[in-house]
């Protein structure tokens, strides 16, 4: 009876040992694929931002050229340059760990302020 006991002991543990270990497998699997996914994301986001600087040394060196003819010129650049960055912020804004309803909400926010700033503003013109 004690050897026939010590020997479905050692077939229950190895096969739970099995199983620890397909487990462990899968779970160091996933680490290395969420690791290689975030390591992209990152560099996207390095592009991302090396791309708006890049871009705001050109509206400098543009303006110091004398290349914009009036500073509806040079405000039209940087309002094309800050939806770049916005992009940016809200790539950023969403990878990191917010509920959805937070999420929406600040979307309507940013929707709120978006239509403020989109209102005609008058212009003298001469």
């Amino acid at each position: 009876m004690p050897g026939l006991f010590t020997f479905w002991w050692s077939v229950i543990s190895t096969i739970i040992g099995v199983i620890l270990l397909c487990v462990t497998l899968w779970q160091t699997k996933a680490a290395r694929d969420e690791k290689k996914r975030s390591n992209s994301q990152v560099k996207i986001w390095m592009q991302d931002a090396n791309g708006i600087s890049l871009a705001m040394q050109r509206i400098i060196r543009d303006n110091l050229d004398g290349r914009y003819s009036s500073t509806n010129d040079i405000a039209n650049a940087v309002f094309a340059l800050q939806t770049a960055a916005f992009a940016l912020y809200q790539s950023l804004y969403e990878e990191r760990c917010v509920t959805e309803k937070e999420y929406k909400e600040q979307q309507k926010k940013i929707q709120e302020e978006f239509e403020k700033l989109k209102q005609p503003t008058t212009s003298i013109s001469k």
